[in-house]
């Protein structure tokens, strides 16, 4: 199922300074202003949206751009999901509607025939319709995946599986999945996230230089890893930071372990 262009969608609290921070990451425009209060960036296989003021909740989302979104919400009907916001439809064909997963949360459908209507300036026609493909990574940086708490593993399986994700890595029996659609890559993780919130995960780039360029552009290292990337005895390379809004960044680098498809 072709769900649209996946973009992890992150809330700002200052749009100017995020933005920043995640072009001296490398990340390159690809729509937004700052008086828009958005932008949606990507660097490899990796698109974000930063958001100030607009998020409904205001926390990340996973947000799915000009699919199908009538035939995407009857789908999700027909699974038994419950809408968290019903769809709404506009007579040039604009819709959108949220749903939650099992751990609540939220993943946005969109479709805008013009974008930022609403804003003459700035206004002009959705591009035509293509078929969502996915991205290459920039391995420098590592292949990109959004990485998700949950407290019921074969549960959350069982929903993405409903909107056509497909296990790529991992194993129920294990508490980790990785899944995915097209150019959605997401990584399920029951009991193993520390903190236990919604994480940015780069696998098997160089860790050592994102992290120094993360923390020149001003990213905090978390605790442990207070005194720069930890390497193992097996070689494992991991860093973790938090951007200028708080959102944490997980770089990891495993031996051995390679980027599966569909």
């Amino acid at each position: 199922m072709d769900l649209g262009a996946f973009e992890a969608a992150l809330p700002t609290r200052d749009i100017a300074r995020t933005l920043a921070f995640y072009e001296g990451l490398g990340f390159a425009r690809q729509g937004g202003a700052v008086e828009l209060g958005n932008f949606t960036l990507r660097r490899g296989d990796c698109r974000l949206g930063l958001y100030q003021g607009h998020l409904q909740p205001d926390e990340v989302q996973l947000v799915f751009w000009q699919g199908e979104v009538a035939a995407i919400a009857a789908h999700v009907q027909a699974n038994g999901t419950p809408f968290e916001t019903e769809l709404r439809t506009a007579a040039d064909g604009a819709a959108a509607f949220m749903i939650k997963d099992p751990d609540g949360h939220p993943l946005f459908f969109i479709y805008m025939p013009v974008f930022y209507a609403h804003t003459p300036a700035h206004a002009h026609p959705a591009p035509p319709r293509e078929p969502t493909r996915a991205l290459a990574p920039d391995m420098a940086l590592g292949w990109f995946e959004l990485s998700l708490d949950v407290k019921d593993i074969g549960r959350s399986v069982d929903f993405y599986g409903k909107l056509g994700f497909e296990p790529v890595g991992g194993r129920i029996e294990e508490r980790y999945v990785t899944l995915q659609n097209r150019d959605c890559r997401i990584g399920l993780y029951q009991g193993y996230l520390d903190p236990t919130e919604t994480q940015l995960i780069f696998w098997q780039g160089d860790v050592r230089a994102t992290a120094e360029t993360l923390a020149g552009q001003g990213a905090a290292f978390e605790p442990r890893f207070r005194d720069g990337p930890l390497t193992t005895d097996e070689g494992h390379v991991a860093a973790m930071l938090r951007d200028p809004d708080g959102q944490l960044i997980y770089l990891v680098n495993i031996p051995g372990v390679t980027r599966e498809g569909p």
